[in-house]
């Protein structure tokens, strides 16, 4: 299938048991669902059966959604956080004071 004509959404955290009950969060919970001609965030979160509320950071191609009124452009990748989990700049700041990357048993990890 086209791509164009779906959008891909990707679930974390407590979001994955709403699509899935039986989802790993171990795994990635992955849902594509077709294209619609100028539906918003907020009303794709409605089609999903999940409330605003429900959501913390979400992601549109990568970019933070601010607006809920943000329409949903074909072959969109969305991400969708629940409200309470946070995005810790993926570790990059850990792995560059070596923290991660490091095997070193005397480095401390407070990196305040």
């Amino acid at each position: 299938m086209n791509n164009l004509l779906m959008i891909e959404i990707h679930f974390y955290g407590s979001l994955k048991k709403k699509i899935d009950p039986n989802a790993s969060m171990a795994e990635d919970t992955v849902l594509f669902l077709p294209y619609k001609k100028d539906e918003s965030f907020l009303s794709l979160l409605n089609r999903l059966d999940i409330l605003p509320e429900e959501c913390g950071d979400c992601f549109l191609n990568g970019i933070v959604i601010t607006n809920k009124a943000t329409v949903i452009p074909k072959g969109a990748r969305v991400g969708l956080f629940p409200v309470g989990m946070y995005l810790l700049c993926g570790g990059q700041h850990l792995k560059g004071h070596g923290y991660i990357t490091v095997n070193n048993p005397n480095q401390k990890s407070d990196y305040y």
